[in-house]
């Protein structure tokens, strides 16, 4: 079973800082599922962040060369975090840096599945981001690739995947900012993406996230009119598997 697991910046990190407890949970349970036979795929956010905790820094800079120069640093240190929480499972991974050009040309859409595909076969867990260390204007591509909430639907498309789970640091989508009033309501389900929706998921955006609640939205109406099940959450993966 292919599931792709999308960790958004909110849930890896907060103040310039790693959540390193959490992420070590996290992969603790993602390894569990790859020791049952379940082939996972990471998108993850954070090489800004880690690079502000390099840098000792508490507030996203504004300027999109700070933070190429912070991704590029942090990026190192995500990958590291990664690799040494697999490995403490015997699990390899393998770093898988796209830009939204990847996916223009048929030959590099083809190449990238073939790689990824590969490295499933192997055994070996990709960890997919959007590399940000590239051209201002790509960077500035972001109110496109937010948050890699888009990437994440361009990776579960390409690869088939049985499962997408969208991890956020809410319990789904809400009528209102659960945040700000405890009394929003929550949808258990949503059978279709309107513009009412839209709009609903439109109040909260993270500090350190870029897309919000919206850009899920448009990542999850992706993936299902591909046909794949989607969810979106706080709960564990395990959760989404059995629940």
């Amino acid at each position: 079973m292919k599931i792709l697991i999308k960790i958004g910046s909110a849930l890896i990190s907060g103040s310039g800082k790693i959540h390193y407890q959490w992420l070590k949970g996290k992969v603790e349970e993602i390894a569990g599922l790859h020791k049952q036979g379940c082939q996972p795929i990471i998108v993850s956010s954070g090489a800004v962040a880690a690079g502000m905790e390099i840098e000792n820094l508490t507030h996203r800079p504004k300027e999109t060369l700070n933070l190429q120069l912070l991704a590029g640093k942090g990026q190192i240190r995500l990958m590291k975090h990664y690799k040494d929480l697999f490995m403490a499972h015997g699990i390899f991974v393998a770093q898988v840096l796209l830009t939204h050009h990847n996916f223009a040309e048929k030959a590099e859409i083809a190449t990238i599945k073939s790689i990824m595909n590969a490295y499933l076969e192997q055994g070996t867990v990709p960890i997919v981001n959007e590399n940000d260390l590239v051209n201002k204007e790509e960077f500035e591509y972001k109110r496109v690739f937010t948050d890699n909430d888009i990437l994440a639907a361009l990776v579960a498309t390409l690869l088939k995947v049985d499962l997408a789970v969208i991890l956020t640091d809410v319990d789904g989508l809400f009528l209102g900012d659960p945040k700000k009033n405890k009394d929003a309501r929550l949808f258990e389900e949503v059978e279709s993406i309107d513009a009412g929706i839209y709009k609903m998921a439109s109040k909260a955006t993270s500090t350190l996230g870029l897309g919000g609640m919206s850009s899920k939205i448009k990542a999850a109406e992706m993936i299902i009119g591909a046909g794949i099940n989607t969810t979106a959450g706080m709960a564990s993966v395990i959760f989404w598997l059995t629940g």
